[in-house]
């Protein structure tokens, strides 16, 4: 603002002060201004405040005044003020609207944004005239502070209005996997992940390797949406090193986060029971059978049992029937060409009844049975029956079995049972 004044007939120089209070001069102190009758000050406020100008004339060797007020220009009033999103607020994306109000004095704006106070490298609009909103794309989504000055054309002057506001946080919350738990073995040939929900997030992703984080070898599920979970049918199971990336995309970018796991190897715990004839069904209990369609293949010695002689129940359990002509020895599971630990397995022959002695005896009499392979009594799956009744016997050997008939008198029907 520049000064001016009448001349003095009496005075040989003049001074002035400026302040925010009568006869101050934090605003502007000119010294002796000689007979110059204007001086020009930078530095006065733009809130709208009262202004103290004294004007000193030299006059005899003595300094007399004049004080006057002013009205400090409004800058708030004349210039555009930012309404949305709120100054000091998060911005809710990378994509941000900006509005204003317009100033009472101005005629165009212009919005520059950055990294740093009155920067745009994120963003510079160029004159928009009177328009009052911009939209701007590709702001950070890292957490850190965004710096915009308003600029209203005031006078043929930019006057700027500063505000800062604080980049979204793409990464905090982001989608987090939930099952199996990370770092854990996984069980089979099939897995199910699921995922926590990020409020900031508008699909999910993920992909699966057994190579490398980030390859999607085993899986890639292409964007699934809102959807929070995603299965998998073709693990591996071989021990190795499972890479699972979980994907969230945000504002339009996609951030990931990361996890291994260990494909589960298939293994036998137990065989119920351990020895029993050809056609018999037997229970195998362990860990990673197939349940999602890789072969399953049984072998007993050198026999393979497949097909419909393998019944697998889930990851843990599965059924085979001992196949005619197994012979003992050890049974192992091959699934998807990886084979588990063995087990031993006995192969029992069919009991063999040869002779009953005496072939008519008295109502609770003695009968003795003759044969091979009876087992041992009170085996597992042994026993004999009468009449297809279970009968206790007095003796029992491999080769002769001793058992007191029934107290009733006509025929009966005698048979072994060994290992089942």
């Amino acid at each position: 603002m520049s000064f001016a004044w009448n001349a003095d007939a009496n005075a040989t120089a003049y001074w002035v002060d400026v302040g925010s209070t009568a006869g101050a001069n934090g605003y502007y102190s000119s010294g002796n201004l000689g007979n110059v009758l204007t001086t020009t000050v930078y530095s006065l406020p733009t809130d709208g405040s009262t202004v103290y100008v004294t004007l000193y004339s030299l006059e005899s060797g003595q300094w007399v005044n004049n004080e006057y007020t002013y009205t400090a220009f409004n800058l708030v009033a004349a210039t555009g003020t930012l309404t949305t999103p709120t100054p000091g607020s998060t911005l809710s994306a990378g994509t941000v609207t900006f509005n204003w109000t317009a100033g009472s004095g101005a005629t165009a704006y212009w919005a520059d944004i950055g990294s740093s106070a009155g920067g745009n490298n994120y963003y510079s609009s160029g004159n928009l005239g009177n328009v009052l909103t911009t939209t701007v794309s590709g702001l950070p989504t890292d957490g850190s502070t965004v710096y915009v000055a308003l600029y209203s054309l005031v006078g043929g002057q930019w006057c700027p209005n500063a505000y800062t506001y604080t980049a979204q946080n793409a990464t905090s919350g982001l989608a987090v996997m939930q099952t199996p738990t990370p770092g854990s073995t996984l069980s089979g040939y099939a897995a199910t992940f699921t995922w926590s929900a990020d409020a900031n997030a508008t699909a999910y992703w993920v992909d699966i390797s057994a190579v490398a984080a980030g390859r999607n070898d085993l899986d890639s599920s292409g964007n699934l949406g809102n959807v929070q979970t995603e299965t998998i049918y073709n693990l591996p199971a071989n021990g190795a090193t499972i890479y699972v990336t979980l994907y969230s995309q945000v504002s339009g970018q996609w951030y990931n986060n990361s996890y291994t796991y260990v494909s589960g190897v298939p293994s036998i715990t137990s065989l119920n029971p351990s020895s029993a004839v050809a056609g018999t069904s037997v229970l195998m209990t362990g860990q990673n059978f197939s349940t999602a369609g890789q072969q399953t293949v049984v072998s007993l010695g050198n026999l393979q049992i497949t097909g419909n002689q393998v019944a697998v129940i889930n990851s843990t359990s599965l059924y085979f029937l001992v196949p005619p002509g197994a012979v003992s020895g050890a049974v192992t599971v091959q699934v998807g060409g990886e084979s588990t630990n063995s087990l031993p397995f006995t192969v029992l022959t069919p009991p063999q009844i040869y002779t009953l002695a005496p072939l008519e005896v008295a109502p609770s009499g003695v009968l003795t049975i003759s044969g091979i392979y009876f087992g041992v009594s009170g085996a597992s799956g042994s026993s004999l029956l009468i009449d297809g009744q279970a009968a206790t016997a007095s003796s029992w050997s491999s080769t002769q079995i001793e058992v007191q008939v029934p107290s009733t008198s006509g025929a009966h029907t005698v048979a072994v049972v060994a290992g089942g």
